[in-house]
């Protein structure tokens, strides 16, 4: 594994862990949409709280979203991997990462990424220092951009658009019906809008696109000046993606949801198929392997734009990651964010010029208050030793 730290150099290693307890909280149905094909979701946050030998406590989070009910499955599936860590003689994150990862396919990538990110967690407490400052320190603030729901009209977004700069947004992505002939209608309707403004766009096809329709798109895009266009296709159609962008000068960006291990990373590198790599921390695998993805970005000459999901418990390890490394541009911030509000939980606050600063506490940096997470949980699970 080729990351920038490691763990197990680190000046005060994990001790002993002692207790684990999964929790599964299930959030109230959204007010909107994100994908014209997903219409009605769910968005599941499954909990993880390491308690170790000295008392120090760790936490991590990973959201997932699901139709017809609430997602289970990353809590069900955490049993083998609390089990062998409650066991385990190592103190390092890498090494547990490790052993967890050789329990593949029992288990899932968000699986393995809310303990390893709770795990890091952990370790940044115990050192007692930010975690972003443990994964490359390279920055204390980034720029955000809103990422925008499914709405039924032009006009729905622009209105929008103009409520969240009062709250210090200037950055959008959009998702739509993608079809060319609605998203096109879109860009050219905010781009109007907007035309005196220093906003800045993206657009999110959601994979949906055929290669006429998404030519058509990204030409729009960038006689707009969008920063990029993304998910125009399947994160796995690389030779679309390869004659799309020897086509037009709008930089294309992958989904992020299926190629997400560093060796099919390094594949589609070669393939020269994206102008950036998109994935998340709960897809990856956890903060662990995101950190090697860093890297081999960054040895290509390209960004990691990471998608971040979910409220700002789920998306934590993401945002020390991208402070952390210097190969990130921005960071992704679902709107409303009400709809990602979790009970006992604090936000990362937005400043006025739509950046989010780090955190100064140690860990993730986040006010959590587990009585009222423990309360509105729909499951609880306790490992002891």
């Amino acid at each position: 594994m080729n990351t920038s730290f490691s763990a197990s150099h680190a000046p005060n290693p994990l001790a002993a862990i002692t207790r684990v307890t999964v929790y599964v909280v299930v959030q109230s149905p959204p007010e909107y949409a994100w994908s014209p094909v997903m219409p009605e979701v769910l968005n599941t946050d499954t909990i993880v709280k390491v308690e170790d030998e000295d008392g120090f406590v760790g936490g991590g989070s990973v959201c997932t979203f699901t139709e017809f009910g609430a997602d289970l499955s990353v809590a069900h599936s955490l049993r083998p991997l609390i089990v062998g860590l409650l066991n385990s003689q190592s103190r390092s994150v890498d090494d547990h990462w490790r052993w967890m990862s050789q329990r593949r396919p029992g288990v899932s990538n968000p699986a393995l990424a809310v303990v390893d990110i709770a795990l890091w967690d952990l370790l940044a407490r115990r050192c007692g220092k930010p975690l972003y400052t443990l994964l490359g320190n390279a920055r204390d603030q980034l720029p955000c951009y809103a990422s925008v729901p499914v709405m039924d009209t032009p006009k729905q977004y622009i209105e929008l658009i103009s409520s969240l700069q009062s709250q210090g947004f200037g950055r959008f992505k959009f998702h739509y019906k993608s079809t060319a002939e609605s998203d096109i209608a879109l860009i050219e309707a905010v781009t109007a809008a907007f035309a005196h403004s220093d906003c800045q766009f993206m657009f999110d096809a959601e994979e949906l696109y055929s290669e006429d329709a998404a030519l058509a798109v990204a030409k729009v895009a960038s006689d707009a000046e969008f920063l990029w266009l993304e998910a125009p296709f399947n994160d796995h159609d690389w030779a679309a993606y390869r004659r799309l962008q020897a086509q037009v000068d709008t930089p294309i960006l992958p989904a992020g949801n299926s190629v997400v291990d560093q060796a099919h990373l390094a594949q589609a590198i070669d393939a020269q198929c994206w102008s950036a790599l998109r994935i998340d921390a709960a897809t990856a695998g956890g903060i662990t392997p995101a950190l090697g993805i860093f890297n081999l970005a960054k040895k290509a000459g390209l960004n990691v734009e990471l998608q971040s999901w979910g409220g700002s418990f789920s998306t934590a390890a993401n945002l020390h990651l991208a402070l952390g490394q210097n190969n990130s541009t921005f960071f992704e911030v679902p709107v409303p964010r009400h709809d990602f509000d979790l009970a006992g939980c604090s936000r990362f606050p937005l400043e006025p010029d739509g950046s989010v600063h780090a955190p100064t506490t140690p860990g993730i940096g986040l006010v959590l208050d587990w009585p009222t997470i423990e309360a509105t949980a729909a499951e609880r699970i306790v490992f002891g030793r």
